[in-house]
């Protein structure tokens, strides 16, 4: 398995109805960093809203399959997602076990 990051950009428009589901989409990402599929998560509020998470898979479409059930996926959150290989250069990438 290697690093992948997933990019997501949100709908802008739908940013109170992110809030109702967020603790939702929080427990199922902490699911996956719990199970070392998900190394880390983090957002940017502007210029338009989005998120890494680096995932631990086999291909990118891999890593876009264990984010599949993402309760901002399912609620029709995320405007744009993609997957790109990572190879970390300076640093470190640990999971919190």
């Amino acid at each position: 398995m290697s690093i992948y990051t997933v990019e997501y950009q949100y709908d802008p428009t739908k940013a109170a109805e992110m809030d109702e589901v967020r603790p939702d989409h929080r427990t199922h990402l902490r699911s996956l960093h719990e199970q070392g599929l998900v190394i880390a998560v983090g957002s940017w509020p502007t210029p338009a809203p989005g998120a890494y998470l680096f995932v631990e898979a086999e291909n990118e479409g891999h890593a876009l399959d264990i984010l599949a059930e993402d309760p901002f996926l399912a609620h029709g959150f995320i405007a744009m997602r993609t997957a790109h290989p990572f190879n970390l250069v300076i640093g470190e990438l640990k999971q919190d076990k």
